[in-house]
């Protein structure tokens, strides 16, 4: 059997992921250890998420990451 290797995720992850578990009303209930576990695997995903768009990037070169920021909309004078 193949072991899976979790990827490791950053403090930003860890962040994000407790802002997503309070969104998650229903998930209130949660015993201190379990929300941690909930925390882990949502930042685990985000680890993840990211990995796989490091991957795209690096496949599509940096040619096309280039062409696809000089496509973006200059906000430099948006205001907020």
């Amino acid at each position: 059997m193949m072991s899976i290797k979790p990827l490791p995720f950053v403090g930003t992850d860890l962040g994000r992921a407790r802002q997503i578990l309070k969104s998650w009303t229903s998930l209130r209930r949660l015993t201190s250890d379990e929300t941690d576990i909930v925390v882990r695997m949502i930042a685990q995903g985000l680890a993840e998420g990211r990995k796989h768009g490091f991957e795209l990037a690096g496949a599509e070169g940096p040619s096309a990451s280039q062409d696809y920021v000089d496509e973006l909309p200059d906000t430099a004078g948006a205001q907020s």
